[in-house]
């Protein structure tokens, strides 16, 4: 019968349930199923291979580093060159506003420093510096590289590219170029950041600027200026004819006269309650309302108060029907 035919060999019988047993615990580990584990075994076998000829392999990873170090610094370049050209439009943009707001001696500029790195990108371009400063008439090289002839000059590079820029004002004739976090005066301060908004409003397409007392520091005439000049961005008057909403904080009634809606805040303290608390309450002001507003922020009272309060908002619709530039010669 068929046992009769059947060879009995304990070794190979010993040899299959080892390997049996093997499998099992292959599956327990790798597993859980074969197929996992021969997909396991080929995982293994590459990570061994890439062992095995790891020197050629981070000498090809190195390349492929150089490679695309080389392509980052050549789009960091361009970058950086548009950089430069954009930097002289805005500088020559905020020096003209400035100009507006009587402050006709100012100057901006931009500084570009790139930092010395051995691992960072490579330029491939001829560079003689590592350091511009930009202006609205152009671009000055601040120091020159010594460098050995045939070798590429490495700068560090991070997510928004190779420059590191400061921003640089001289309020006054014959001051230095100094950051702007060191300009002293309130008045300036909020003179260049009314310029500085203002020329940027004009690409960004911000739909609503804030400006929180700017007024700080400045009086009445150059204050219709900035009125005017707030005026122009809510109307798109100007470059790119972008129109935005513009919110003004002010104290001064120069300003607010050119405001298409005017609102008072003012704190109240609140003794109704369980307790006494602070509110906040804001009103439209509208006709009479807003000329006696205008008068109190004139800080007079009586007849001469009022006919202030309506001069003010007769000169700026008088500037507002001529257009932009009107204040030029009256507020001189």
């Amino acid at each position: 019968d068929y046992r009769e035919q059947v060879e009995y060999n304990p070794r190979r019988l010993q040899e299959v349930e080892e390997r049996l047993a093997l499998i099992r615990r292959l599956e327990r580990k790798y597993g859980p199923t074969i197929p996992d584990v021969l997909s396991y075994a080929e995982q293994a076998a590459q990570e061994m291979d890439a062992i095995t000829h790891s020197e050629e392999r981070i000498v090809e990873l190195r390349a492929e580093e150089e490679r695309l170090l080389a392509e980052l610094g050549q789009l960091a370049m361009e970058l950086s060159v548009r950089r430069r050209e954009a930097a002289q439009r805005m500088a020559a943009g905020i020096e003209g506003e400035l100009r507006d707001l009587r402050m006709e001696g100012a100057r901006f500029g931009v500084d570009f420093q790139w930092r010395s790195d051995p691992d960072g990108v490579p330029l491939h371009e001829a560079v003689s510096g590592f350091s511009f400063r930009v202006s609205g008439s152009g671009v000055e090289q601040l120091e020159t590289l010594d460098l050995e002839h045939g070798t590429l000059p490495r700068v560090a590079f991070d997510s928004s590219g190779i420059d590191h820029i400061e921003f640089l004002v001289s309020p006054n004739p014959g001051e230095p170029l100094k950051p702007m976090v060191k300009i002293a005066s309130g008045g300036e301060t909020s003179r260049l950041m009314l310029a500085l908004k203002t020329v940027l409003s004009r690409a960004d397409e911000t739909p609503t600027l804030v400006f929180d007392e700017i007024d700080q520091g400045i009086g009445g005439r150059v204050g219709a200026t900035v009125g005017e000049k707030l005026w122009g961005l809510a109307a798109g008057i100007g470059p790119g004819g972008l129109r935005h909403q513009v919110l003004c904080v002010t104290h001064l009634p120069q300003l607010s006269g050119f405001g298409d809606v005017h609102f008072h805040v003012e704190k109240h303290l609140d003794t109704t309650g369980a307790g006494e608390r602070t509110v906040t309450r804001v009103r439209r002001l509208e006709g009479q309302a807003r000329v006696e507003e205008l008068a109190q922020m004139l800080g007079a009272s009586g007849e001469a108060a009022y006919r202030s309060a309506e001069e003010i908002l007769e000169q700026v619709a008088s500037r507002q029907s001529q257009g932009p530039g009107s204040t030029g010669q009256e507020a001189g």
